[in-house]
């Protein structure tokens, strides 16, 4: 085994493998704990990790991580999560509603509404970021970003049945450091970023750091003139750290986070029912030309607010024994705007007689999670225990279709004649009955919805590491065993009030107490599992374990949906080995079984105009294989790289097909109700219904991919303009994606490979730094994700971003 790796990574190294890991970021005070350590001189890496929630050399864990250091961060320029996969193959990403859909391992997001939970989990410093749309935040100023793979049930528990992504924030330091950067790129792209760190008063240290991004649009909208994908965030992160005692620290965390640009919205792909005339599209005739463009007659954009506190306590009680606190409270506000027929024309009864589209959808979300963990290590082993709450209420709202302020086809007539109480339509809407618009009063529209969504989630867990050597005579070998009891309690209410008819009525009236709905999760996810450290530099492990993802509802009109919990069974073997000096290797082969998949979909048709459909896939099955590589083969040359084969696929769906015009309600075809008929069907018309999916790829899971990396010091210390040049480069692949179950190529993204490169400039002292740098330097066009659109009867898309280049300079000290 260990010939046949050592002959695997020199011939991946030979054609510049993949790396996570660069030199760790200078600075004039020493390396930071937990932090990447390089020796140049030794040509070895050390890279000191959290993975299992106590320090360990990542040679030392037996899972699969994959750790990035910061300067491996800014120089590959990753500022979004869809950055990460480019460098990490077995992470894909995915996003439509400005919604993260991180995937590994062919476990992720699969759905488009909120209020539902991630298949991965997202941590800052610890603490969990329940929303897909609040992952998109936070990434500056960090030490490292720790990948874990496969379902952590046991650590880090809910919804983390396909694994963990881990930011671990910059810390205070005891002297005075930081730095400052700034990047000038295409598409006008500003980017600022500064911290700075120390010591204020004996015992109480400090760090403050902020972050700017401003870009032009990708696209344009050619009705308002405006740009579209464009980006205008900021960001601000403080730190406090006492010393209140020989062996106590006290970690106190705030961070801000705005964002208000014309991002966030789905692009037109094409129609979802060509050539059904009783199905076309209600945008004919005014979407944009170009790919990147998106027509709209309301300006598309996402707005953001969100603030988040932790606090971490740390406590050494005993030599062996200490103890973590980590208390968070995250407030996360955002709003999403875009007119779902993604065209110019204005639909609306007074103009064309169809629904109106344009959407508002907003989100109000307060958490609140603390956990308390005891770490006991000695010669014999190691125990994490732990215990952990969380508890999240969300209000989301949901709006659909502008009104007409007066006339036949006014709301507020209907909403009258219906004897609806206008006081409760516009509470549902978000907005006051004086508020206005233009100088005249807005209207309810013709569908909103004001969800209130609630989870309660409490947990113990527990892993211990047991040194078996003395008892078996195998030195090295150690038995892993751990569990985590889970108890959740999900809440949903969505109350709405539909104008039926495109808005003529009659009008539908969903209450709260008719929503209502509530479920209770009881869950025990086991872990098991050997390691042997066979020498210093050989480590071979196998583990089962087993993840759980709650049950949660949806935020749609009158939904009354509580999926069931996900839960997946997950057997893994691997080996890290150091095969030579600076030569390691990462083998890692798993096969899982995950039943009750949670997914999302929307069918044209129903009083709405649209029907959303969230439920549970029978199975699904999966088999893989991660090849990891750090090769050095001579001073001053860094070479990397991984590669992923990913095989997930159902085992048993049924379910309905979206773009399947039998499940369509023609008109006088009996309507679709969501209380008195809560599982969709084909609404009488023949040749629809439930098909089976069994055997067709999960979403967002390509088979293959790979990443290679290499970087090379052209001037040995400071012979180069006194100073150092280093080029590095990133060349990327991923076979053929699917953004949906049903295996079809307009859904999907055919394979490529992208190239990434940076020239990097430093000077002998190591303070300055200058890089000029390009990202998908042949300008690779291919989908990010796709959404069948009920509403306006269509296929929405989302792009990766396409070339960008640009010169960065930074000031470390």
């Amino acid at each position: 085994m260990i010939r046949f790796i050592a002959t695997a990574a020199a011939l991946l190294a030979s054609t510049s493998v993949y790396a996570q890991v660069a030199p760790a970021t200078p600075a004039a005070a020493p390396p930071a704990a937990n932090s990447v350590v390089q020796n140049d001189d030794a040509d070895q890496v050390d890279i000191i990790v959290t993975a299992q929630k106590r320090e360990q050399s990542l040679q030392d864990v037996s899972a699969a991580v994959t750790a990035i250091s910061s300067d491996r961060l800014a120089t590959a320029q990753v500022s979004t999560l869809q950055d990460l996969q480019n460098i990490i193959p077995s992470v894909n990403f995915g996003s439509d509603f400005n919604q993260a859909k991180i995937f590994i391992r062919g476990v992720g997001a699969n759905t488009s509404t909120t209020g539902s939970s991630t298949g991965v989990a997202f941590h800052v410093d610890g603490a969990y970021v329940a929303r897909a749309e609040a992952q998109l935040t936070s990434l500056f100023d960090l030490e490292r970003v720790e990948v874990l793979r496969g379902p952590q049930g046991t650590l880090y528990g809910r919804n983390a049945v396909g694994g963990s992504i881990n930011l671990i924030t910059a810390k205070p330091t005891d002297d005075l450091s930081g730095y400052a950067r700034a990047t000038y790129g295409n598409y006008n792209a500003i980017i600022a970023e500064a911290a700075i760190g120390g010591a204020i008063i004996d015992g109480v240290r400090a760090r403050v750091a902020v972050r700017s991004e401003d870009r032009d649009g990708f696209g344009r909208n050619p009705v308002t003139g405006r740009d579209v994908d464009d980006l205008n965030r900021r960001m601000i992160r403080g730190q406090l750290a006492f010393d209140l005692g020989p062996k106590v620290d006290l970690l106190l965390s705030g961070e801000y986070f705005r964002q208000n640009d014309s991002s966030g919205a789905i692009h037109y792909l094409r129609a979802s029912f060509p050539g059904v005339a009783r199905l076309a599209p209600l945008g004919v005739g005014g979407y944009a030309t170009r790919a990147r463009d998106l027509a709209s007659e309301s300006q598309v954009g996402t707005d953001t607010k969100t603030y988040a506190f932790t606090g971490t306590l740390t406590a050494a009680l005993t030599d062996t024994l200490s103890v973590t606190n980590i208390t968070n409270y995250r407030n996360f506000k955002s709003s999403l705007f875009q007119d779902l027929d993604l065209s110019a024309v204005i639909s609306s009864l007074a103009t064309n007689g169809q629904a109106t589209t344009n959407q508002e959808r907003r989100i109000d979300s307060k958490q609140f999670s603390n956990e308390l963990q005891f770490n006991y290590q000695s010669n014999i082993g190691s125990v994490v225990l732990g215990a952990y709450y969380f508890h999240e209420r969300q209000r989301p709202i949901d709006n659909v279709g502008l009104a007409a302020r007066n006339g036949q086809f006014s709301n507020i007539a209907v909403l009258q004649a219906a004897g609806i109480d206008l006081n409760e339509a516009y509470g549902l809407c978000g907005y006051g009955p004086g508020t206005l618009t233009g100088g005249a009063i807005i209207a309810p529209k013709r569908v909103c919805t004001r969800s209130n969504l609630g989870t309660r989630a409490f947990a113990l867990f527990g892993q211990a590491n047991i040194k078996l050597g003395d008892l078996v005579g195998l030195d090295g070998l150690s038995l892993k065993l751990g569990g985590r009891y889970s108890n959740e309690k999900a809440t949903s209410e969505n109350p709405s009030i539909v104008i039926t008819r495109n808005g003529l009525g009659p009008v539908l009236r969903y209450t709260a107490a008719q929503t209502h709905r509530e479920r209770t999760f009881k869950d025990f996810t086991p872990e098991a599992g050997l390691e042997w450290k066979l020498n210093p530099d050989v480590l071979i492990y196998y583990t089962y374990s087993e993840g759980f993802k709650a049950g949660s509802g949806e935020n749609a009109s009158g939904s009354t949906t509580i999926v069931d919990p996900e839960t997946i069974k997950n057997n893994e073997a691997g080996i890290k080995a150091t095969v030579m000096r600076g030569l390691t290797v990462n083998l890692s082969a798993y096969a899982y079984t995950l039943r009750n998949l949670q997914l999302n979909k929307t069918i044209t048709g129903g009083p709405t105009g649209y029907t959303t459909i969230f439920q549970n896939a029978a199975s699904t099955k999966a088999k893989g294989l991660e090849l990891e590589v750090f090769a050095r083969p001579t001073r001053g040359v860094r070479l990397s790289g991984a590669l992923s084969y990913t095989d997930a696929h159902f085992t048993d769906y049924l379910t309905l097909d979206p773009l399947n015009p039998a499940n369509v309600a023609s008109a006088g075809a009996p309507g679709y109700n969501p209380i008195t008929n809560p599982d969709p069907t084909a609404f009488g018309a023949p040749g629809g219904g439930n098909i089976q999916l069994s055997g067709n790829d999960v979403r967002n899971s390509p088979r293959l991919s790979w990443n290679v990396h290499g970087e090379f010091d052209l001037s040995d210390g400071n012979s180069f303009l006194n100073g150092q040049l280093t080029p590095s480069f990133d060349i990327s692949h991923k076979s053929r994606t699917y953004f949906s179950e049903f295996e079809r190529d307009i859904e999907s993204a055919r394979a490529y490979t992208m190239v990434d490169g940076t020239l990097t400039y430093r000077t002998a002292t190591r303070n300055i730094r200058v890089e000029a740098f390009v990202k998908n330097a042949f300008d690779i066009f291919r989908p990010s994700s796709t959404f069948a659109l009920g509403t306006g009867r269509l296929i929405g898309v989302t792009y990766l971003p396409p070339r960008t280049y640009g010169l960065s300079i930074g000031y470390d000290f």
